[in-house]
């Protein structure tokens, strides 16, 4: 139960002592080979470094210095990507404003609901990959698969309009 973990990190936030989390690479929430696949093919050159890595955007994404919160139960997030991956957004926030490099098309879409109050990372997407951001985005100290094992959080049905759409 790693995102238990974030609880010293509340109380320390709460003492006045909190940092944002350090800057870090997001974990691949797909295999390398299958990520590249999924690439925007209009996704510039200055995107990439000289091994055709994804150079992702500093402070894991976030416009400014995020805020530690506790999310309440019955929040509905969802993510773009497979279960492994520790970013969420409210539900509903454009694929756009998260500022992803992927086509959005070929990441499965899935929504959640919070059954447990969690804590997390919030703040505003940066503006990356040519695109706007400004989502509010959720980063969390366990990955989805954790937090649905853990009965964080539960699957509920995505809705039938297209998430690619927005």
């Amino acid at each position: 139960m790693r995102h238990l973990a974030r609880l010293s990190l509340v109380l320390l936030t709460l003492a006045g002592c909190a940092a944002a989390p350090a800057a870090q690479s997001p974990p691949p929430s797909t295999p390398a080979a299958s990520q590249a696949s999924t690439l925007r093919p209009d996704l510039a050159q200055q995107w990439r470094d000289p091994s055709g890595n994804i150079r992702w955007p500093a402070h894991d994404g976030f416009a400014a210095t995020p805020v530690l919160m506790v999310l309440p139960p019955g929040l509905l997030i969802d993510r773009f990507g497979s279960d492994y991956g520790r970013f969420f957004s409210p539900k509903g926030a454009s694929f756009a404003a998260r500022a992803l490099p992927y086509v959005c098309a070929s990441l499965v879409y899935r929504v959640y609901k919070l059954d447990q109050p969690l804590i997390a990372w919030t703040g505003a997407a940066a503006p990356w990959f040519d695109q706007p951001g400004g989502a509010t985005q959720i980063e969390t100290d366990a990955t989805a698969a954790q937090l649905l094992a853990d009965r964080v959080i539960e699957p509920v049905a995505a809705p039938d309009a297209n998430p690619c759409g927005k």
